[in-house]
């Protein structure tokens, strides 16, 4: 059976089985290649479907899945399902009922469907050669590929609800060597979109070859605390490292700083954080969480302050809160909780302009590792490549020096906010983000 039918085999099994369940299903299906020296390296094709059921009986929740679309597997699922319910401790919740939602798919552009893998090597051979144009030092392009992705999701439960999304992308990246001076560096860029029109071979080569050769001619600087501008190349990652610390699960778990400071300012009047499924500034809309609970924008971070953490039905219960919409679950997994679209709202200044606001400062556009970088204790140790900026004019490129701190207190010194964001299709945006000082060691 289909996806869509095995859901509804599933509700129709779990009635009477417990007071309430929910499913979280998914079909996913990917293809993909991979070129190298003018010829396909490797091909890869994949596909993943699933059914997750989160049971309540006598209150207690019990999670159980299959991968297997026969009735035989789902009774099964529901029985192990019910089986596990009486190891886990009591929930006060009560499941969504059905609301109207957004009609048709925006996550979904079925042009793309269209797409084949012939043209994919056609553009990849291409770009190969492209890439190698930019630039002499250019000497080896180990990583270039492109991959189709698409998938269903639904989710279901006892009160009737049955919601469905389906979504689609491309994404085509090179990876650069570029050798000067016998030192070698390695520059990435990958594009993503559910347009193929929106993916560049231009784009692709030219910022492969500026990433792969932009660090040649790199110069030690002091170290000490200098202030720092974290690039919108790397400043969502940056952010994203330190995400969980906002969610509700972990302030409950004792796993963040931020425990019991909802309401209290813990940034600078300049940062604001933001999970906003719907808004216009992503490509990617989300309408519905993995509970079936309505998303909407949650101002986790508004001018410094702790506004509001992110709940699911289970945190938001225990807080005695009502879910802020950001459950999430796969289907082989329990229920967590995520942003849906991390967003800093932008400030006034390009990240030129933020340059100028100190006399010298060390742009990072890179970030290594983060093996020494802690969401619990927030603390950063990280390696960094960027530029040395002087009045906001760019000396050098710097490497090979070490990002210390602690990310409360780098929230805490922001001093400006860029207007420029990295990547229109990426579920993180973040501008750049001066910061009035941080340890660099060389």
């Amino acid at each position: 059976m289909n996806i869509t039918d095995a859901v509804s085999c599933m509700c129709d099994l779990a009635k009477g089985e417990a007071e309430q369940f929910d499913i979280i299903a998914s079909n996913s299906h990917s293809e993909g290649l991979s070129v190298f020296q003018g010829q396909v390296q490797n091909t890869e094709i994949s596909d993943s479907v699933g059914l997750g059921l989160r049971v309540i009986k006598d209150g207690r929740p019990g999670y159980a899945h299959t991968e297997r679309l026969t009735k035989e597997a789902i009774a099964q699922t529901i029985r192990d399902a019910v089986c596990h319910t009486q190891w886990t401790e009591p929930v006060n919740i009560k499941l969504p009922s059905p609301a109207k939602i957004p009609e048709g798919n925006p996550n979904y552009n079925p042009a793309l469907e269209k797409l084949s893998l012939a043209e994919l090597k056609d553009f990849c051979i291409e770009l190969e050669k492209e890439t190698f144009a930019r630039s002499k030092e250019i000497v080896n392009i180990p990583y270039l590929g492109a991959d189709l992705n698409r998938e269903i999701s639904i989710v279901a439960n006892s009160n009737g609800l049955f919601y469905t999304d389906r979504d689609n992308s491309v994404s085509v990246g090179a990876g650069a060597v570029a050798i000067r001076d016998g030192i070698s560096k390695l520059g990435n860029f990958v594009k993503s979109s559910r347009d193929w029109n929106e993916i560049s071979m231009k784009e692709i080569a030219d910022r492969a070859a500026t990433y792969a050769t932009e660090l040649f001619g790199a110069k030690k600087i002091e170290g000490g605390k200098i202030p720092v501008v974290f690039s919108e190349r790397i400043a969502g990652r940056f952010m994203n490292m330190y995400a969980s610390p906002f969610i509700a699960e972990s302030m409950q778990k004792g796993t963040s700083r931020l425990a019991d400071k909802e309401g209290l300012k813990i940034a600078s009047d300049k940062f604001s954080l933001w999970s906003d499924p719907n808004s216009e500034n992503f490509c990617n809309k989300v309408y519905f969480d993995s509970e079936g609970s309505l998303t909407r924008r949650v101002e986790v971070v508004k001018n410094g302050v702790f506004n509001e953490a992110l709940y699911n039905l289970e945190t938001a219960a225990k807080a005695g809160r009502s879910s802020t919409g950001n459950a999430a679950r796969g289907f082989g997994s329990k229920m967590g909780t995520t942003f849906w679209n991390m967003f800093v709202p932008a400030g006034e200044a390009s990240t030129a302009e933020l340059l100028k606001m100190f006399p010298k400062c060390l742009l990072v556009v890179r970030l290594e590792g983060g093996s020494g970088c802690s969401a619990v204790s927030g603390e950063l140790s990280i390696g960094a490549h960027g530029f040395w900026c002087e009045n906001g004019v760019v000396q050098h490129p710097v490497d090979g020096v070490t990002l210390s701190g602690n990310f409360f207190d780098i929230i805490q010194n922001v001093v400006g906010v860029g207007n420029e964001y990295y990547d229109r299709f990426s579920g993180i945006k973040v501008p750049a983000l001066a910061i009035s000082e941080l340890a660099v060691s060389c």
